[in-house]
């Protein structure tokens, strides 16, 4: 619960984007007796208010024409986005008619609810009701890329950021095909034992680090049957990377095809 002194008090929300804020406030108001003595509840005071659509800051209890001395009691509050898409910056404030002090600031996303507790606690849940973690906001880029937070939780697309974390990988066949891959946009067979590799996402600079590997072509361990691959000189750019591969002689070592091509690379994007 939270007290709003009377004849000076109010609550209010600052929108950042035009989204679609449901409020709905629930209070108590009592006087200056002892015991207090619950009031009755002004009209407006109690129940949903107004949808707030705009970018806007706007009053959800006004407590300044109630009787001086008396207080309300704020039982309960939830704000729930409405919007299809639209997410929006949200701020709850508490002014005196003097002083303001913040009592929560949140990105409330799409489907997403702040609610106020009669404990006093504000709890953030997401679009299919799961209350946000307490240990903090998701990481960003910036804090994945450092790898040194201890208080954020990881986001499926946070863990894309991390240095430590393959940014591609691609197994292919000797055609240029792709048997699976992941931010890979295509292949090119610029023929016999020769592959370029399109990445989705690039990295940021040309000194990534990337591993080609490649599938022998039979069982038995003979020169005919080994493949050795290598990053083709001048083949790594910030978004291609070409591969060759040589067979096992021991005088001429031929460009040949393998099986199977295997490959990825680490490094900032």
């Amino acid at each position: 619960m939270l007290l709003i002194h009377g004849n000076t008090d109010i609550i209010r929300v600052i929108t950042g984007s035009a989204a679609d804020i449901e409020p709905n406030i629930s209070v108590m108001q009592v006087d200056a007796s002892t015991p207090p003595v619950v009031q009755p509840i002004a009209a407006g005071l109690n129940g949903p208010r107004a949808s707030i659509t705009t970018a806007t800051t706007i009053t959800v209890i006004d407590a300044t024409g109630i009787t001086n001395g008396h207080v309300l009691n704020w039982k309960h509050g939830s704000f729930y986005n409405n919007h299809a898409s639209q997410a929006t910056t949200f701020r709850v404030e508490h002014n005196d008619g003097t002083l303001t002090s913040i009592l929560a600031n949140v990105n409330l996303l799409a489907g997403e609810w702040l609610i106020f507790t009669q404990g006093g606690v504000w709890l953030h849940y997401d679009s299919n009701g799961g209350l946000y973690p307490s240990v903090g906001n998701a990481a960003s880029q910036a804090e994945m890329e450092g790898g040194v937070a201890t208080d954020k939780y990881v986001t499926p697309q946070g863990i894309n950021w991390h240095p430590g974390v393959e940014k591609f990988w691609v197994k292919c066949g000797i055609t240029g095909n792709v048997l699976a891959s992941w931010n890979v946009t295509s292949l090119t067979d610029n023929g016999v034992g020769d592959v370029s590799v399109t990445i989705a996402t690039g990295f940021s600079s040309v000194d990534y680090c990337c591993g080609v590997t490649v599938e022998m072509t039979a069982t038995t361990y003979a020169v005919a049957n080994a493949r050795t691959p290598h990053i083709r000189f001048g083949g790594q750019a910030v978004g291609t990377l070409r591969c060759d591969c040589i067979d096992g002689t021991a005088t001429t070592q031929l460009v040949k095809d393998p099986t199977a091509w295997h490959i990825r690379a680490v490094g900032d994007q």
